[in-house]
């Protein structure tokens, strides 16, 4: 009798197991099978394929340089800092609303380069030096001791001289134009072959001015769109009038012809090896202003500019906040921009 239970528990216990095996298989075959289906479920992207290089990430935004040499600023209902690095390549979809830029979807690579915080720029950073391009702009000297002074006195760091960059880069043979990097065969910016040239070169300034970060300003003439006498440009707006000739000038824009020219400070801060740490492109002043209550309108110096110290400083913390916050007040002692140096 013995024999016999022994035989028949053993049997209901194999029976039991074989349940259970069978259960937990058909568990996980369902279970593979709703997650297969979520993902068939999953909406394929419709909106404008973008593939390019990430050159500006922030909490609620990425800034992509494709490979026709455009940058586009797509706005992100997601923080994207952490896990898109500084040019690492991506491939994005985004849709347009009011004309602004929406992200739909996006690719990018798991190792596509480390973040760096602008909290661990200033942490790692004493000593800067800026080096100056101008590229049909006058007066562009107000500008950039403005932006010295400003990271001076918020970031604690020590700029120096712009010439001591300028005559490094004149010793440099380095190409600035991605005009020379775009592919014959394809039409297209090749990013290492534009990169290479210009990591060489902020290495060599960094070394030889003993200097933590070089941050590279491009003043550049653009032309800025212009709407019921605002003009638009690269996250910048102006007035091309004042008030009463806005008011009752019969015109839309200068003249009619809808556009001005401006100026804009395209930013680059690179590291000691040549890592590009932060970029910065925003439009800084029209250059052109509407003259009395007609049509007509005169050059707009940037000395003219630099007169409005509430504004500079507006802009200034609108720009460069990102890199360095400002702090509140000015610090004491911290001398001011002179008028020598609004030239």
């Amino acid at each position: 009798m013995l024999g016999v239970y022994m035989k028949v528990h053993s049997s209901c216990c194999h029976t039991r197991r074989s349940a259970v095996a069978l259960a937990l298989t058909t568990f996980l075959l369902l279970g593979a099978a709703a997650l297969s289906l979520l993902a068939a479920q999953k909406p394929q992207p419709t909106g404008i394929k973008l593939e390019g290089y990430a050159t500006v990430v922030t909490p609620d935004s990425i800034t992509v340089f494709d490979k026709k040499d455009q940058e586009l600023k797509i706005l992100t209902d997601k923080d994207y800092t952490s896990l898109v690095g500084m040019g690492a390549e991506v491939t994005v979809w985004y849709t347009t609303k009011r004309g602004v830029y929406h992200l739909e979807d996006i690719v990018y690579p798991t190792k596509g380069g480390t973040f760096v915080s602008t909290d661990l720029i200033r942490e790692n950073t004493k000593r800067i030096i800026i080096l100056p391009r101008a590229e049909g702009v006058e007066n562009t000297q107000g500008l950039l001791s403005a932006i010295s002074q400003y990271l001076a006195d918020n970031a604690g760091w020590f700029v120096a001289p712009p010439a001591l960059a300028l005559e490094i880069a004149s010793r440099t043979q380095a190409s600035t134009s991605s005009l020379d990097a775009i592919d014959s065969n394809t039409g297209e910016v090749d990013m290492q072959r534009y990169l290479e040239p210009q990591r060489a070169l902020m290495t060599a300034i960094a070394n030889e001015t003993r200097s933590d970060a070089v941050l590279e300003v491009r003043i550049i003439k653009v032309k800025a769109n212009v709407r019921a006498s605002v003009a638009s440009w690269d996250d910048m707006t102006e007035p091309v009038a004042s008030r009463k000739s806005r008011a009752f000038s019969p015109f839309g824009g200068l003249g009619g012809k809808g556009w001005v020219y401006a100026a804009t400070a395209d930013m680059n801060l690179w590291s000691q090896t040549g890592k590009l740490l932060w970029k910065k492109r925003r439009g800084f002043a029209v250059l052109g202003v509407q003259s009395g209550m007609g049509s007509k309108y005169r050059e707009r110096p940037l000395t003219e500019v630099y007169t409005d110290s509430d504004k500079m400083q507006r802009w200034l913390a609108d720009t460069l906040g990102q890199l360095a916050p400002p702090l509140k007040g000015t610090p004491p002692g911290a001398p001011q921009m002179s008028p020598e140096l609004q030239k």
